[in-house]
C-alpha cells in the first residue's frame, strides 16, 4: 500500500481528532472536584428528622454525622457519616444524586478534653468506623466529590 500526501494528511487529521476526543473525555472524568466540609456528630433518636441538622450542599445532597451506641436496623454500633438527596423537601431520595464520600476524619474527645482523630477512606454514600472506648465522637471533616 502506497501513501501519498493527501492520505497522509487525512490520516494525521483523524489521529489528532482521536487524541483530542480522548483528552477531552479524560478531563471530564477527572473534573469531579474534591471538596471538604466540617460537620457535627449527632446522636439521633429513632424517628428523628436528620435534614435539619445536616449540611445541605448546593446540588441538593445532604451530609450528616451520627453516632450509634447500641446498633439498630439501619446502622451498626459506631460512628459514621452518610449522604443522601434532600432536593426541595418533596422529592428526596435515600441515595445521593451527585455526591460520593471519599474520606472522613473523625474527632473524638474524652472527659479530660484530650482529642484524638481517626481517618477512614471510602468511595460511597456512607463511611463509618468503630467507637473508641472512653472517647465521644463530636465532629468530622468530610472530603467528597461531586459530579
Amino acid at each position: 500500500m502506497r501513501f501519498n500526501k493527501r492520505y497522509l494528511i487525512v490520516l494525521l487529521i483523524l489521529l489528532a481528532a482521536a487524541v483530542i476526543i480522548c483528552a477531552a473525555s479524560a478531563h471530564e472524568a477527572s473534573a469531579a472536584k474534591t471538596s471538604k466540609t466540617n460537620i457535627k456528630i449527632h446522636n439521633f433518636k429513632p424517628g428523628a428528622l436528620w435534614a435539619p441538622k445536616a449540611k445541605i450542599l448546593k446540588n441538593g445532597d445532604a451530609i450528616a454525622g451520627y453516632v450509634e451506641y447500641r446498633g439498630n436496623m439501619q446502622f451498626g454500633k459506631g460512628v459514621g457519616v452518610t449522604a443522601w438527596y434532600v432536593g426541595n423537601g418533596y422529592n428526596g431520595d435515600i441515595e445521593p444524586h451527585h455526591t460520593k464520600l471519599v474520606k472522613v476524619k473523625f474527632f473524638f474527645k474524652n472527659k479530660n478534653g484530650k482529642v484524638i482523630t481517626k481517618t477512614v477512606k471510602g468511595s460511597s454514600a456512607h463511611i463509618s468506623t468503630k467507637l473508641i472506648n472512653g472517647y465521644t465522637p463530636y465532629r468530622a471533616t468530610v472530603w467528597y466529590t461531586t459530579q
